[in-house]
């Protein structure tokens, strides 16, 4: 049995929809080398083997919306997306939210946390 092809329809672009998309064209042209570097330095924070790393993956393998997350952790957009492009950092107290939203289990290495002394000179 023969497979239909799909069939491809031309349509007439007036000329004010024809110097929109050149516009448009120019627009996604420029735009173009910055979210492609936003996006190698998404992968890259990911694919850090940090706990912060751990986190950015669990975020980018969530389900929920960022601007959902953002709300449900109080923070804003705006610092998430720095995190997530290694380009900010996150409170202690957002991160424990993020883990609990996403129900992560980060737990100390150990039950006391040693202070840092200064070493003399």
């Amino acid at each position: 049995m023969k497979q239909a092809k799909p069939r491809q329809t031309a349509l007439k672009l007036t000329g004010q929809q024809l110097r929109q998309l050149r516009k448009d064209r120019e627009l996604i042209a420029k735009e173009l080398p910055d979210l492609i570097a936003k996006h190698q330095r998404l992968c890259e924070a990911a694919a850090e083997p940090t706990h912060s790393g751990a986190l950015r993956r669990a975020i980018h393998s969530s389900k929920i919306l960022l601007d959902d997350l953002a709300d449900r952790a109080a923070t804003d957009l705006n610092t998430l997306d720095a995190f997530l492009t290694g380009t900010g950092t996150l409170s202690s107290d957002v991160i424990d939210r993020l883990t609990n939203i996403l129900k992560l289990n980060l737990r100390p290495s150990n039950g006391k946390a040693k202070p840092r002394t200064a070493k003399a000179s």
